[in-house]
């Protein structure tokens, strides 16, 4: 799951990004760009299972420890020079006209292609424009249950791809159907993230990160610790924020 022995400290940015907390929930630790949250500003379970209100966006990794977000028919990059979300439509002008509305999830191919997730469907933006395949038929270790409704999709630093739905995530590394529960694979987890989740990534160090609603979790934040989304990613829209 987690490599630590392999990460490398993150960006300038990422760790101002990781500081930018109000309170101090996170602490830089110096020379390993890594962030250790205190227990009281971690957020332990005892939520419901409905996803937490606010930004329910999908969220996908970028070069330079920069970020991409989808919100509806909308796209962010947290590099551009302006705080203000483009189309998706025109920031990406081979999505078919059905996954313009918005996307169930986004996932990042070496070399920076796009995959873009939506009901039973897949696009990529080196296929034709408008061109979509069927879920399982590109990735057809999928169990049944996953062909349609994904909540989140990555790529993994081994080439392998993961899907989340519910509270279950497959890798398609692993046997064709086979599925382990979110919170065994991911044990950092908080308990409310079990189900419910509206993005998520993993950067080449093996840092998993987690988006629900309107919180964020890494896996090297600290168990169970959650931030909000807009703290830990300022550049957001103000209009994205909770």
């Amino acid at each position: 799951m987690q490599k630590p022995d392999n990460r490398v400290p993150l960006s300038r940015r990422g760790l101002l990004r990781r500081s930018a907390a109000v309170g101090g929930a996170a602490t830089i630790v110096l020379g390993t760009g890594l962030a250790a949250a205190p227990a009281a500003g971690a957020r332990e379970n005892g939520r419901g299972n409905a996803p937490a209100s606010g930004v329910g966006t999908v969220a996908y990794p970028l070069p330079d420890d920069e970020n991409g977000f989808v919100r509806g028919g909308e796209v962010y990059h947290t590099d551009w020079s302006d705080s203000s979300p483009r189309p998706l439509a025109a920031h990406f002008p081979t999505l078919p006209k059905r996954f313009t509305d918005g996307v169930d999830a986004v996932y990042v191919l070496p070399g920076g292609l796009l995959g873009f997730v939506k009901d039973g469907e897949v696009h990529r933006t080196d296929w034709a424009r408008g061109r979509a395949r069927q879920l399982r038929g590109e990735f057809p270790t999928l169990p049944k249950s996953f062909t349609r409704g994904v909540d989140a999709a990555y790529v993994l630093p081994n080439g392998a791809h993961g899907f989340v739905r519910g509270g279950e995530v497959h890798h398609t590394d692993w046997a064709e159907g086979a599925t382990r529960r979110l919170t065994d694979r991911f044990p950092t987890l908080p308990g409310h993230f079990a189900s419910g989740l509206t993005g998520a990534y993993v950067r080449p160090n093996w840092v998993y990160t987690f988006v629900r609603g309107d919180e964020v979790h890494h896996t090297d934040l600290g168990r169970k610790a959650v931030r909000k989304l807009g703290d830990e990613f300022p550049e957001l829209p103000e209009s994205w924020r909770p």
